[in-house]
């Protein structure tokens, strides 16, 4: 986790706050920047070659480049403790409209198999599913055996 850490860019993020505490985040690909960064020289710098190879492989696999006029989310997490709760709408709404005020049409996030209450949320937030990988070769090292691509046509209306 530190390579994480020391690649985060917090613009963009969007970050829900209950009483000081980060109880949800949003993370998104905007303007060729993300959530999460580092080069393949700096995966290979921190890890090494036997290490950072397989990483980098890994990265390559799950690579989301946005299309003109597309927000790509690079992930959303809401504390267990406040699932339920309207946070990750309350994210996904601030999202639409920093997409929307960027001059964004669409939105675009991956949902894996193993996460149904995420799609469900995605699906009641106007996501619809256009595409299904299936990855079961990946079911044991990353505990998900498929990824859905979803996307969200953006209206005219919804920057906050």
């Amino acid at each position: 986790m530190p390579f994480i850490a020391a690649h985060l860019d917090p613009e963009r993020a969007v970050c829900a706050l209950l009483d000081g505490e980060l109880v949800g985040l949003a993370g998104y690909q905007l303007d060729g920047r993300s959530l999460t960064g580092g080069s393949a020289a700096a995966v290979l710098r921190a890890y090494g070659r036997v290490r950072g190879l397989p990483r980098l492989l890994l990265l390559a696999l799950f690579e989301r480049r946005p299309a003109p006029g597309q927000l790509v989310m690079d992930g959303i997490a809401v504390d267990a403790r406040m699932r339920g709760r309207g946070v990750g709408s309350l994210l996904l709404q601030e999202v639409a409209a920093l997409a929307t005020e960027a001059g964004c049409r669409e939105i675009r996030l991956d949902v894996i198999d193993t996460n149904p209450r995420a799609r469900a949320l995605y699906e009641r937030r106007g996501f619809t599913a256009v595409r299904t990988e299936r990855t079961p070769y990946l079911r044991r090292l990353l505990g998900f055996g498929a990824v859905t691509t979803m996307r969200r046509t953006l209206g005219p209306g919804e920057a906050a």
